[in-house]
């Protein structure tokens, strides 16, 4: 006559899923499902040009990944993280003269071995 409370219909079982799996849904961010971000994505660039002397490396993000826009992230010997346009003229002498550097350091030394750099790293030493 009465079912016992510990017994429950089949429709009271989807019931309490869909509810448990909205609630999950809900507290759940949306970033979740892409992992957990190791950097923060630079939105907009920074036009004052930075002192090559003060850059120790960079970073390349690009716009098909999780940022929105393509861009250069300077790194200072401070570890500063700068921002900027690969349009920018003095954004890509910065970047030919790092190339240039990684490439002087990746070469043979006069002991016969590899010097301190090498010219997949894009940091330099000093």
């Amino acid at each position: 006559m009465f079912k016992s409370p510990a017994v429950m219909s089949a429709k009271g079982v989807v019931s309490i899923i869909v509810v448990a799996c909205w609630v999950l849904c809900t507290l759940c961010p949306t970033s979740a499902a892409y992992g957990p971000l190791t950097h923060a994505c630079c939105v907009k660039y920074t036009r004052t040009p930075v002192p090559f002397k003060l850059i120790k490396g960079y970073i390349e993000q690009s716009s098909l990944e999780v940022c929105r826009i393509n861009a250069i992230i300077f790194i200072t010997k401070r570890n500063k993280k700068v921002c900027v346009s690969a349009a920018d003229g003095w954004v890509r002498d910065i970047l030919e003269r790092l190339s240039t550097k990684m490439k002087k350091m990746s070469k043979p030394n006069h002991t016969g071995g590899l010097s301190v750099g090498t010219a997949r790293s894009a940091t330099t030493s000093s």
